[in-house]
């Protein structure tokens, strides 16, 4: 304590807790399933160039330990408290406005139970945004949901999807009943004459961030907006060029 007390680790310019949480259980999370933390200064730039607000709906469908949905949190925050501030509104109203916003606002999935805790102790450190992460596999038909998720996370739903996908060919998604969902989980033959795609039979099996793409696009309603992690390939590859398409 003595150490301590000449330093205010609220006010420092960097994000304390998500540091410690990466300093003390990063090695427990790398990689095992294609899962890394994105750097902050990654998540940070993609949150500003969403700019999202406090009537935006957003969701992080693969939210790890939840570093996205705490540095949206705080950019939300942020512009709220600028704001009220300025109405006049006193210190408790806004704080309890903040819980609210954290509350009703931000939805995270992640299928690894311990990442899913760790994202619920994180939120309810930063203040109280845990009744909004589920423990779910979000490639699953959303019929197969927990029924309190299915209650609170809806497809054609969100304002804001921000996510930085399990990556990897060793980790693929397989199962019809799972793969028909989406149409990136197709096989896509190039028509040379006209440069069409055309649609040919499902894949036995594909690679995760493929299907989180396609994910993502039924989670946004009309007008959302996106910002995804992705392999470089996904945007040069000529044969992945159905998937741009």
């Amino acid at each position: 304590v003595g150490e301590l007390q000449n330093y205010c680790l609220i006010d420092a310019e960097r994000d304390i807790i998500a540091d410690a949480f990466e300093v003390f259980i990063g090695h427990a999370l790398k990689g095992e399933q294609g899962q890394f933390f994105t750097p902050r200064n990654v998540v940070k730039m993609m949150v500003e160039i969403l700019q999202p607000t406090e009537a935006d709906k957003i969701i992080d469908p693969a939210c790890g330990s939840g570093g996205f949905l705490i540095d949206a949190l705080k950019y939300v925050w942020d512009e709220a408290e600028r704001k009220y501030s300025k109405l006049g509104w006193k210190e408790a109203q806004i704080e309890r406005k903040k819980i609210d916003i954290a509350t009703n606002n931000f939805r995270g999935l992640d299928k690894d139970y311990f990442l899913s805790k760790v994202a619920k102790a994180y939120m309810n450190l930063v203040g109280d945004g845990t009744t909004g992460i589920h423990c779910e596999d979000s490639l699953e038909n959303p019929i197969n949901w927990k029924p309190e998720t299915q209650m609170k996370i809806h497809l054609n739903s969100f304002d804001i999807v921000l996510t930085n996908p399990p990556f990897g060919s060793k980790i693929p998604v397989s199962g019809e009943e799972k793969l028909k969902q989406f149409d990136l989980a197709y096989q896509w033959k190039k028509n040379k004459a006209d440069g069409t795609w055309q649609k040919n039979k499902i894949k036995d099996k594909e690679a995760p961030q493929i299907l989180f793409i396609e994910r993502c696009f039924q989670l946004l309603k009309t007008g959302g907006k996106m910002a995804i992690v992705l392999p470089e390939g996904t945007f040069g590859n000529t044969d992945l060029g159905y998937i741009r398409k």
